[in-house]
């Protein structure tokens, strides 16, 4: 008995300390004209136990949107049907919107509580830019370096961290180019992450038994 009662008291210490290491994950996203990848690595205990390589949308170095000017669904004519709104119609539409509303309200203070458990090491995130029009670099540099920084403010100010992350925007006058590299460092204990995933998995499921109810 007395044996049992010693491998019992064992495992709920290794579970114990288990529970409160650190995992950190690294993510390291290469977008260059040859490279376009997105590194994740998982590390416990300085071991990699997660190594993932995911490649990354090319997109369009002149930043042209195809736009299409002429749809030949929009010149025909379909016959307007009136839409009737019944008293039970709109308190049933009130009825989701309400439920929408109350879901997001219980969910979104568990997303910051999981964006605060980890802890941010490193910050790194420099990006080349450049259109045809040397105005319209000048002002979309401007722009993306300003939404990098409210970006990264939040997310530090979130996560109560001191660093300071590395930003740069490098514009360029003289050709179309988008090239970006970025590196961040988290960690998390296991403990607080697996409490966390719980919970959101329980909104899920109450989200998900919302819609099968409708």
């Amino acid at each position: 008995m007395a044996i049992a009662i010693g491998i019992l008291l064992l495992i709920i210490v290794l579970i114990v300390l288990i529970l409160s290491t650190k995992v950190t994950v690294q993510f390291m996203l290469t977008y260059a004209n040859k490279q376009k990848d997105l590194f994740i690595t998982v590390s416990w205990l300085r071991f990699n136990i997660f190594e993932r390589t995911i490649p990354v949308m090319n997109l369009d170095e002149d930043f042209n949107l195809d736009v299409v000017e002429e749809d030949k669904m929009l010149n025909h004519h379909m016959p307007e049907k009136e839409k009737e709104y019944s008293y039970d119609d709109l308190k049933d539409q009130y009825k989701i919107i309400q439920q929408v509303i109350d879901i997001t309200k219980d969910v979104i203070p568990h997303l910051k509580r999981l964006i605060q458990s980890f802890q941010l090491h490193h910050f790194h995130w420099i990006s080349e830019l450049g259109v045809k029009a040397a105005n319209q670099t000048a002002i979309i540099v401007g722009t993306l370096y300003t939404l990098k920084s409210l970006g990264c403010r939040w997310m530090t100010s979130l996560m109560k961290s001191d660093l300071n992350p590395e930003l740069k925007v490098i514009p360029n006058y003289h050709k179309s180019i988008l090239q970006s590299e970025l590196e961040c460092i988290l960690s998390v204990r296991i403990g607080q992450i697996m409490r966390n995933a719980l919970v959101l998995a329980w909104q899920y499921k109450k989200i998900k038994r919302w819609n099968l109810n409708e």
